[in-house]
């Protein structure tokens, strides 16, 4: 009897752990699915699931925000851009979706909608790195280089061992004239990444405008140990041996570009070497 009355008590616990167990939300339920899709490379499915998921909760700013990135992965960015921007109307705080929407605007041409986004990411997450580095690359390409330094200099704050911050903040003072500053830029990018053959190509050109042609020289001459196959390094090296009245070697760069199919090398050969 006594047994008996044990299991009866077991089994009513059971039931009542089971009955006041909280339940998964459907929609939450199609969102968990839609993610172990995803995780599997499945797209389809995962957006099937993710439309279930807002569908049944259109307030649900996670699943539009993972909706719109498997439009974007499909490549269908009106969806992509619609379901971003209603993320953001849900959930006007979050700095990644201002991210991913400034990537989408600066795809279809939109400059000036895709800069706002990337600040408006930046206000909202100061350390936001990737966003700092994307709106430097922008400020330098709209020739705005002392705000793109001003970004790089964020960017190397937060990430002193990323080379490509270097690499711009390089190019930014050297659009400005401080090639000093230029090639110190360049001298930690090549000591981040050894391999780097633009870093060389770019110190070397920094080196030029400085009118230190053997440094010049030296660094085209790394550039070109890195990749051989590059034939604008042998332009900008003869260029700048025949600024060290090297005209020999100047020649044998240019040739060297001309067997490289580079349309410059027979102009600078006329010029240099009497087309020879």
């Amino acid at each position: 009897m006594m047994r008996r009355n044990l299991l009866l008590i077991i089994a009513i616990m059971v039931l009542a752990f089971v009955s006041c167990r909280e339940k998964v939300p459907p929609t939450k339920e199609h969102f968990n699915k839609a993610n172990e899709f995803l995780f599997k490379d499945d797209l389809v499915n995962a957006k099937q699931e993710y439309e279930l998921a807002v569908k049944l909760d259109s307030n649900n700013w996670q699943a539009c925000y993972e909706l719109a990135s498997v439009y974007e992965l499909e490549g269908d960015f009106k969806n992509s851009f619609y379901y971003f921007s209603k993320t953001i109307r849900i959930n006007p705080n979050y700095a990644m979706v201002y991210f991913n929407r400034a990537n989408l605007e600066e795809g279809v041409g939109d400059e000036v909608s895709s800069m706002k986004d990337l600040s408006q990411a930046i206000s909202l997450k100061k350390d936001f790195f990737s966003a700092i580095l994307a709106r430097g690359r922008k400020e330098f390409t709209q020739g705005n280089f002392k705000e793109a330094i001003t970004d790089f200099d964020e960017a190397i704050k937060l990430r002193s061992d990323f080379y490509i911050a270097y690499s711009m903040r390089g190019s930014s003072k050297f659009k400005l004239g401080d090639f000093a500053g230029a090639i110190s830029d360049f001298d930690m990018e090549i000591q981040l990444f050894p391999n780097h053959m633009m870093g060389y190509v770019n110190r070397g050109i920094a080196n030029g405008e400085n009118k230190d042609y053997r440094a010049a020289i030296k660094d085209l001459s790394l550039a070109i140990q890195v990749d051989p196959l590059w034939s604008q390094s042998y332009i900008y090296r003869g260029l700048y041996y025949a600024k060290n009245n090297n005209n020999d070697s100047a020649c044998g760069d240019f040739r060297m570009a001309v067997k490289l199919k580079n349309p410059q090398g027979e102009s600078y050969s006329k010029q240099y070497c009497g087309g020879k």
